[in-house]
């Protein structure tokens, strides 16, 4: 994934099935598809396990060709919160989510 991101490939991750018979371990959750590619990858360093944080977040929204993704004014109101001290930690964790949004919307 390393060589991917310095040669400015976008990586991005996606989830297809949650239970079904070609994967029965999903859960459709991005924490847990961003922990699975830091793992995988053998990522130690938190900036790394950061690096896999954002092929499940912003590489997903660039590879769709998302408008107004990200945390500026104007963007969609569309989040989850979890309680960490920095990124790494939500990846590596997993922690329950304290609010999810959708549109501006409390889900």
């Amino acid at each position: 994934m390393k060589r991917l991101l310095d040669a400015g490939v976008t990586v991005a991750c996606g989830h297809d099935g949650i239970r079904d018979l070609w994967g029965p371990y999903g859960s459709g959750g991005m924490l847990e598809r961003a922990m699975h590619l830091a793992y995988r990858s053998t990522f130690r360093q938190d900036e790394d396990i950061e690096s896999a944080l954002r092929a499940a977040t912003y590489g997903g929204a660039q590879a769709l060709g998302l408008e107004r993704y990200g945390l500026a004014v104007g963007d969609r109101a569309d989040l989850v919160v979890v309680p960490v001290g920095r990124a790494a930690e939500a990846a590596v964790t997993r922690p329950p989510r304290t609010l999810v949004m959708k549109d501006g919307q409390v889900l």
